[in-house]
C-alpha cells in the first residue's frame, strides 16, 4: 500500500472532533493566530470560492495584527476580487470556475500583501508530493510556529473526501487555526460553513488529504503567510 493509502487506512477510524465539543486547548493556551482568525471566519460565496474566502480570512487577521482594521473597512470577498480583475481569479471562483491551484493562489496572496499594506509579510508555498515522514516533519514545524508565533498563518489545500469522508471528490482550501502537539491534532477553520464546522483532525489525516494530487497532476499542500 502506498503512503497515502497507509495513512488513510490508519486514520479513517479516527473521528474528526468539532471544536464546539473540544475547546480546552484554545481556552488554556495563547493560540494567537486562532484568536486573530476566528473573528474573520466567513462562508465562501460560491462552491469554487474557497481560495478567495481563505485569503480574506488571513488578510483580515494579518491586518488586524498590524492595527490596520477599521469599522467598515474590513476586506470582503467582493472587495478583494475586485482588485484582481486583471487575473483569471474572478473566473476561477465563479460557481463552476474550477477554483485555484496551490501555487497560483500563492501568487495572488503575494500581490495582495502589497496591495493591503502588508509589505513586511510574505507567502511561502509547501507542495506535498507524498504523505511521508519528511513532509510530516515540515508540516509539524510550521504548525508549531502557528501555535507559538503571532503572525504565522497556514492555508491548507486538501482533498475533501480524504479529509471528511463525505464522497466529495474535489480539492478545497481552508485556514488552519491551532495545533495541539500533545495529541498531534490540527484545527481546520473551514470556510465552507454550510457543511463543515471547525474540526480537530489528526495531522496524519490532513497530510494524506493534502498529498493527493489534483486531476491535472499539480500538487496540493499548504501556504504559509507570515511576517518576514
Amino acid at each position: 500500500m502506498n503512503d497515502i493509502g497507509t495513512l488513510q487506512a490508519s486514520t479513517e477510524q479516527i473521528a474528526l472532533t468539532p471544536l464546539a465539543r473540544d475547546n480546552a486547548h484554545v481556552r488554556r493556551n495563547p493560540c494567537p493566530n486562532f484568536w486573530a482568525l476566528m473573528p474573520h471566519q466567513i462562508h465562501q460565496h460560491t462552491d469554487s470560492a474557497c481560495s478567495l474566502a481563505s485569503s480574506v480570512m488571513v488578510l483580515n487577521a494579518a491586518r488586524g495584527m498590524e492595527g490596520m482594521n477599521r469599522v467598515g473597512e474590513l476586506l470582503s470577498e467582493k472587495r478583494l476580487i475586485e482588485r484582481f480583475v486583471h487575473t483569471d481569479w474572478p473566473s476561477g471562483i465563479a460557481p463552476d470556475g474550477g477554483g485555484r491551484k496551490l501555487m497560483r493562489l500563492a501568487e495572488h496572496l503575494d500581490e495582495a500583501l502589497g496591495l493591503y499594506g502588508l509589505a513586511s509579510w510574505m507567502v511561502e508555498g509547501f507542495p506535498v508530493a507524498a504523505a511521508d515522514a519528511a513532509a510530516g516533519d515540515m508540516l509539524r514545524r510550521n504548525l508549531a510556529a502557528l501555535e507559538a508565533w503571532p503572525g504565522h498563518f497556514i492555508i491548507a489545500n486538501f482533498h475533501l473526501d480524504l479529509f471528511y469522508g463525505d464522497g466529495s471528490d474535489i480539492g478545497h482550501f481552508s485556514p488552519l487555526g491551532a495545533y495541539d502537539s500533545a495529541s498531534d491534532r490540527v484545527l481546520v477553520l473551514d470556510c465552507y460553513k454550510a457543511d463543515y464546522e471547525p474540526h480537530w483532525a489528526p495531522v496524519a489525516r490532513l497530510l494524506a488529504a493534502m498529498a493527493k494530487p489534483c486531476d491535472d497532476g499539480k500538487q496540493r499542500g499548504y501556504l504559509v503567510v507570515r511576517r518576514r
